[in-house]
């Protein structure tokens, strides 16, 4: 999956460039797929992103916001309860996800991730034993579902409980984070 992607991506340059992030060029580097030459460029994750506040109620838009909200610290979803963010951006294609939306929850008061992941069904057992094997589920469980209709794992992620999450980060870092993470589960089922 993540092969074939930026295999195609790296074929695809015109240049003796190409704008990678830095787990596309380890990935690249570790499976010999840059050709001799090739000068990479690291790119920045979000430059391109979408970025949408919505009401959790309503699901109606509260503002679109520009890359300077990723500055903000995380727990500006627990001091507005009622919001989720959006983020979309072509970098997640190479993961097969097409947005991740986070929350706080303030059941659980944990923030939450949920995201699409276009994986096949049959990859079941590989996704759990990741998420498994990063996650702390003596405190709580992720859930994990699969849309037929849609062709995707609906993954909803208490991020809390993730090895290496740190509450005190921004949200540019949470989402960097929730990235790394979906790309070595990507990886793993390579």
């Amino acid at each position: 999956m993540i092969k074939n992607k930026l295999t195609k991506k790296i074929e695809e340059t015109t240049d003796q460039e190409i704008v990678l992030t830095e787990e596309e060029k380890d990935f690249a580097e570790k499976n010999l797929l840059l050709p001799a030459g090739l000068n990479v460029i690291q790119q920045n994750l979000f430059s391109e992103a979408i970025i949408e506040r919505y009401n959790k109620e309503t699901d109606e838009l509260i503002s679109k916001e520009s890359i300077a909200f990723l500055q903000s610290p995380i727990s500006y979803f627990k001091d507005n309860i009622q919001e989720y963010t959006f983020l979309e951006t072509k970098v997640l294609d190479i993961v097969s996800v097409d947005a991740i939306a986070v929350e706080y929850d303030e059941v659980f008061e944990v923030y939450t991730a949920m995201f699409g992941l276009y994986i096949q069904k049959k990859y079941s057992a590989e996704i759990r034993a990741f998420l498994d094997e990063h996650y702390n589920s003596e405190k709580m469980q992720y859930s994990m579902m699969f849309a037929a209709n849609e062709g995707l794992w609906e993954i909803n992620l208490p991020i809390n409980y993730l090895n290496g999450f740190n509450d005190s980060s921004s949200i540019e870092e949470m989402y960097q984070f929730l990235y790394s993470l979906i790309f070595r589960l990507a990886a793993t089922i390579e």
